[in-house]
């Protein structure tokens, strides 16, 4: 019961005070779950979990989710280059995803184009790194095994824009929670409670 009156009082709604043209925030509901919204633009983001309270801390947590890709196909085509291909109906995802190719002491990098279509020299591919310029914090890196192939399909998972959380911790002030923001630069950002 007194752990259920401490979370009552801590749970309600906290959002991002000061950082321009963002809307960020948590509601800690008093079950001890907690959801997130992170809104930069047309650029919304949402995550869930739950919070538990140590001392003057609220630590964040939720299941581990994927890297935000899977490979679909690869395979070698007669062709002189290296062709990564990002499958998906959205174009305003698929020509945001960077990609940082490596061949032995090698690395060549480039965005995908509106196509979702990225080319490089042919070469022999050790493994190509991906990321969604919109997801920085999930790094995709896939080992290739098979030398030979030139050609590499990915998709993104469905749990992409998906915000996850590992013990993520904001301390509790008189105004309502400080700390680390999730997805933005390093430095303590301030959320307000409601």
């Amino acid at each position: 019961m007194e752990a259920q009156q401490k979370a009552g009082t801590i749970a309600g709604e906290y959002y991002l005070k000061g950082v321009m043209e963002t809307a960020s925030g948590f509601k800690l509901n008093p079950d001890s779950t907690f959801e997130f919204f992170f809104s930069y633009g047309a650029l919304d983001r949402t995550g869930a979990g739950t919070w538990q309270k140590n001392d003057d801390k609220v630590i964040f947590s939720s299941k581990p989710g994927s890297k935000g890709f899977t490979l679909i196909n690869s395979n070698n085509v007669d062709d002189s280059k290296i062709t990564i291909k990002i499958s998906d109906p959205n174009p305003s995802l698929r020509s945001h995803v960077y990609a940082l190719l490596k061949s032995g002491d090698k690395q060549s990098e480039e965005f995908t184009d509106k196509n979702g279509i990225i080319s490089f020299p042919k070469q022999p591919v050790d493994s190509i790194l991906l990321i969604l310029e919109f997801c920085p914090e999930k790094v995709f890196v896939f080992t290739n095994e098979h030398k030979s192939h030139n050609n590499f399909e990915f998709r993104f998972e469905k749990d992409m824009m998906e915000v996850f959380f590992d013990s993520l911790s904001l301390t509790l002030n008189e105004e309502g929670m400080e700390g680390q923001h999730p997805l933005l630069k390093e430095g303590v950002y301030h959320f307000t409670k409601k």
